[in-house]
């Protein structure tokens, strides 16, 4: 059973999965920073494209931070397929067919309509040599060509299409199925630009108190498409504010174990922690 948790920058998606991994024994997939699993047999490539990420946002031009965004999505097949050999339940920081319809239509709003002039070459430069290699390497094995550029026009142009459309397309371009389940975890947007502020990683082109308030209200109205419009697909919105990691992750265990019953004795919850948890 796969489930995807979800949520604007600062809920604290990564730090609930980790502790779910640590106490109750999911194996837990990253969409976006797959090196954040060490168990990821991916993950120097993951540290590759966050390097491009953080390139982007220096560099400052959305297309070229969509177009990273999608090399990073396209780790997560693998990365879920790595992921279920450890467990029957699969939990996924992000998902690449609920966070784009998301972030597409609110990024179409930060770009401009203009060449990339000399950004592209920019965003090269601000690689280092050997992590931009490997960018450009997976860039033309997923496009079939290394221009950054178009690739995020591509997306940006998606982004308007309906969100069936978008979610047909994306399947096909990642490879990837609906999850059978979402939960949103839910922060408002000021205590997670606190928390957004307190990263040791620079803050990324989005986390702006007007972006994340309007992906805040995308999350919402997605979650409420999905469900409507996808039978199969249970969704949860789970209310964060003034909960502690610790009770924020028993209200996910509690969400996966109902729908897990639901589904079958094929999606029980682990049994046993796995030794050297906390909690």
């Amino acid at each position: 059973m796969r489930v995807a948790v979800v949520g604007i920058d600062g809920s604290g998606k990564t730090t609930v999965l980790r502790r779910a991994a640590e106490r109750d024994g999911f194996a837990v997939v990253h969409a976006v920073r797959g090196h954040d699993d060490p168990n990821s047999p991916f993950a120097g490539l993951s540290r590759a494209l966050a390097g491009a990420s953080a390139a982007a946002d220096a560099v400052g031009r959305i297309q070229l931070k969509v177009a990273v965004l999608f090399l990073q999505l396209c780790l997560y097949g693998p990365g879920e397929r790595h992921a279920a050999h450890r467990s029957a339940i699969v939990l996924a920081d992000r998902h690449p067919l609920v966070d784009p319809l998301v972030y597409l239509p609110l990024f179409g709003h930060l770009a401009r309509n203009d060449e990339p002039g000399s950004d592209v070459a920019a965003w090269w430069h601000e690689q280092e040599p050997d992590a931009a290699r490997a960018v450009r390497a997976w860039l033309e094995a997923r496009t079939g060509h290394t221009d950054p550029w178009t690739l995020g026009e591509e997306l940006l142009r998606l982004g308007t299409r309906p969100p069936e459309e978008m979610l047909d397309r994306l399947t096909h371009r990642f490879g990837v199925t609906p999850p059978h389940g979402v939960l949103l975890l839910d922060l408002p947007v000021q205590q997670a630009l606190r928390r957004t502020g307190e990263r040791l990683r620079d803050s990324e082109l989005h986390e702006t108190a007007a972006f994340l308030t309007a992906a805040r209200q995308r999350y919402e109205s997605v979650l409420d498409w999905l469900t409507r419009t996808h039978p199969d697909l249970t969704g949860q919105r789970i209310d964060c504010s003034g909960l502690s990691v610790d009770e924020v992750a028993d209200r996910v265990r509690d969400a996966v174990g109902a729908l897990a019953a639901v589904r079958g004795p094929a999606a029980r919850l682990p049994t046993t922690r796995p030794s050297g948890g906390s909690g």
